[in-house]
């Protein structure tokens, strides 16, 4: 059976989950199961394992690539951790074992990892002009170096590829499935479908109709090898093709200070992925047609300012 899951991090505190009684009856209130915790490159805190956590969702940097490839963008001066996962190729393999070392210690069901990557040269562009499949075959290297670490080769927990927007997994097309399978050199590896960001993909996905629609379309096309790696979904609902279609693209200007830069590549970002809930039980269609294990319910309230109304709405859509 199916369990439904809430995002969290490790930066909320169980307190602030609504509802009388204890964690595991406020949650049942909800018709959840648990709640996916988002770590850090950091010990995770006793406080946080709990049976109600379930699964993790590991720390991301933003342009990983472009320390695999050696590049470093003037005035950027962020935690490397968190930016490319690291300076150097082998800085990057330490700091993503220990990333998943120390959310280990929960003994997740699985852990999310993005296998996407956001090339800071083209943020601000309407299009990425990388090729999908090389990013996320370096994205195999990397990850390979990094479970090799552990014995048997084997991760300490599943690992749940993520598809994003930017340049890498998109989950649009057979072809990138293929490179992982041909690439990863390790068997417990599988898929986390994002429907926002999926949508965040379609130049057609104007309103929850035509959005759902278009991911629809894409599932559609899977070969029944590459559904059963889709273990996993983070429902959220994402239409802005409209504000994609008429933004104003632009480089980086000569001179501009990196935070500046920064400041308006992440006010993009949250521009384009909207973590809004579904209103609609056509929703029910893409959840069946994956049919996944777990099912977390990835709503920031970033809209509404109300991510428990956000979600009573979306999990009373479903069974």
């Amino acid at each position: 059976m199916m369990k439904h899951l809430f995002s969290w991090s490790v930066f909320d505190r169980f307190s602030d989950f609504p509802g009388e009684g204890d964690l595991r009856h406020r949650l049942s209130a909800f018709g959840l199961d648990g709640f996916e915790l988002f770590t850090l490159f950091e010990k995770v805190d006793p406080y946080y394992a709990v049976p109600e956590v379930v699964s993790v969702h590991l720390p991301y940097s933003l342009d990983w690539h472009s320390a695999w490839e050696g590049r470093r963008y003037d005035g950027e001066n962020d935690d490397p951790r968190y930016f490319s996962f690291g300076r150097t190729r082998e800085d990057m393999v330490a700091n993503l074992r220990h990333g998943i070392d120390c959310a280990s210690v929960l003994h997740p069901a699985y852990g999310v990892l993005h296998a996407g990557n956001t090339d800071m040269r083209q943020v601000l562009c309407r299009k990425h002009e990388s090729d999908d499949l090389a990013i996320i075959s370096d994205f195999a290297e990397m990850v390979n170096r990094v479970v090799a670490g552990y014995p048997g080769g084997e991760p300490p927990f599943r690992l749940s590829f993520e598809n994003l927007w930017w340049e890498g997994l998109k989950l649009r097309s057979p072809s990138e499935w293929r490179v992982l399978e041909d690439k990863l050199e390790f068997d417990n590896w599988g898929f986390t479908l994002d429907t926002g960001h999926m949508m965040n993909t379609c130049d057609d996905a104007f309103d929850e109709e035509s959005a759902i629609d278009a991911v629809m379309s894409i599932i559609d096309r899977y070969p029944k090898d590459m559904k059963d790696r889709i273990r996993h979904m983070h429902l959220q609902l994402s239409t802005t093709a409209e504000y994609r279609r008429t933004f104003v693209p632009r480089r980086r200007a000569e001179g501009e200070e990196w935070e500046h830069f920064a400041h308006d590549a992440f006010e993009r970002a949250k521009g384009i992925d909207q973590h809004r809930p579904y209103s609609s039980r056509r929703v029910n269609e893409i959840v069946d047609a994956i049919m996944p294990d777990y099912l977390t319910h990835e709503l920031m309230g970033f809209i509404s300012d109300d991510k428990y109304g956000d979600l009573r709405q979306q999990r009373a859509l479903l069974p």
